[in-house]
């Protein structure tokens, strides 16, 4: 499966592409054009990002991080986060454990 291929990006809407999902995991990816914000929420479950192309504005507890292409990050579960695509097209995974 080539994910770029499976993804199609919206103008209204974060872009969604699911890849795996197991009874002990869920991988999928997200596409966000430019400014496009994916809204606050929460992770219920411990969830590693991994930024594929572009580059995210990670907004969580107070904190501004930058995440730039092959960057990872472990999102704590149950804390209040919201993400934001820099560039033009911007693709990260989430791999949920379950």
């Amino acid at each position: 499966m080539n994910i770029l291929e499976n993804l199609s990006f919206h103008n209204d809407r974060p872009s969604v592409c699911p890849i795996q999902r197991t009874d002990k995991t869920n991988y999928f990816a997200i596409g966000l054009i430019h400014n496009q914000i994916l809204k606050k929420h929460t992770a219920n479950n411990p969830s590693l990002l991994t930024v594929l192309q572009g580059e995210l504005v990670f907004l969580i507890d107070g904190e501004t991080l930058h995440l730039k292409e092959f960057d990872t990050y472990d999102i704590p579960v149950m804390v209040e986060h919201e993400v934001k695509g820099v560039k033009e097209r911007n693709i990260f995974t989430i791999l949920q454990e379950k």
